[in-house]
C-alpha cells in the first residue's frame, strides 16, 4: 500500500473528529496540551502490523516518528489506560461498520450466497503476568485473535478474543444469523454437527476434510473430464483418477 493509499484510508474510517470526539468523550487526553490523541491512535493502529506484533514500543516509536510531539516515556506508557482501550474499541467497531457497507462484489463461482466469511485465528503472545488469566498452550500466556473475513467485501467484518489455549471451533456458532451465507473454514472449524448445522441454516460450505471422513459424491459437475463419475462414487477414487 503506498503512503496516499494508506492516508485515504486513515482519513476515511479514523477522521480526526471522530477520533477527537470519542476521545473528549472518554477522557483521553483531557487537559494536556502536547499529546496529539489523532496521530498516536493511528499510530497505534500501525504498530498492529509491525514485526514487533503491536507492542506498546512500536506504537510511540511510529507516533514519534509521524511527528507527535515528545514527552517522558513513562508518559507515553501511561496512555494506554481504560480509557484508551475503551477509545480504540469503539473506534475499531466502526471501521468494521465501515467495512460492512460495502457493496458485496461476488463474481463467477462465488455468486449464489450474501457473502462468502472466512473464519480463523492468531495467536499472539502478552506478558507472563496474565499467565493465569490468559493461558498459552505452553508454559506463556497468550491472547487468540478470531476473526471473521469478508470475501464480498474484502475485509474484516468482525473479531473477538480469548484466551489462547481455547480451542477455535467452539467460538464459530452457525445459527440463523448465518442464513443465505457461505463459510470458508479450515480443520480446526471441522464437525459433522457444524455441518448439520449449515444444512439446517442453508449456509453454503467449503471446509477441509478430516483424514477420517470418507466423502461420497452426491451431485456431478460436467466439465472436461477424461471419465463418467456418478453420485455415489467414491470421492477420494474420483481425485485420483
Amino acid at each position: 500500500m503506498t503512503g496516499d493509499a494508506m492516508r485515504e484510508v486513515f482519513e476515511t474510517i479514523l477522521p480526526n473528529d471522530l477520533i477527537e470526539g470519542f476521545a473528549r468523550f472518554f477522557g483521553v487526553g483531557e487537559r494536556e496540551r502536547v499529546f496529539n490523541v489523532s496521530t498516536f491512535v493511528r499510530a497505534s493502529v500501525i504498530a498492529a502490523g509491525s514485526p514487533g506484533g503491536g507492542l506498546q514500543a512500536d506504537a510511540i516509536r511510529s507516533y514519534i516518528e509521524s511527528g507527535g510531539p515528545r514527552m517522558a516515556r513513562s508518559a507515553f506508557y501511561g496512555k494506554f489506560d481504560e480509557q484508551y482501550e475503551k477509545l480504540m474499541e469503539v473506534l475499531a467497531e466502526n471501521a468494521l461498520e465501515y467495512a460492512r457497507s460495502h457493496q458485496v462484489d461476488l463474481p463467477g463461482i462465488l455468486a449464489g450466497v450474501t457473502d462468502w466469511r472466512v473464519v480463523d485465528s492468531s495467536t499472539v503472545k502478552v506478558s507472563d503476568r496474565v499467565k493465569a488469566e490468559l493461558p498459552g498452550t505452553g508454559d506463556y500466556a497468550a491472547i487468540k485473535v478470531h476473526k471473521t473475513y469478508s470475501v464480498g467485501c474484502n475485509a474484516p467484518v468482525g473479531y473477538h478474543f480469548s484466551a489462547a489455549r481455547e480451542h477455535d471451533s467452539r467460538h464459530l456458532t452457525i445459527d440463523e444469523s448465518w442464513r443465505g451465507y457461505g463459510l470458508l473454514a479450515d480443520l480446526g472449524y471441522a464437525s459433522f454437527d457444524r455441518l448439520r448445522a449449515c444444512l439446517t441454516h442453508d449456509v453454503k460450505f467449503v471446509i477441509r476434510l478430516k483424514e477420517n471422513w470418507k466423502a461420497k459424491v452426491t451431485a456431478v459437475a460436467r466439465g472436461e473430464i477424461a471419465r463418467m463419475f456418478f453420485v455415489g462414487s467414491d470421492l477420494d477414487v474420483l481425485l485420483k483418477d
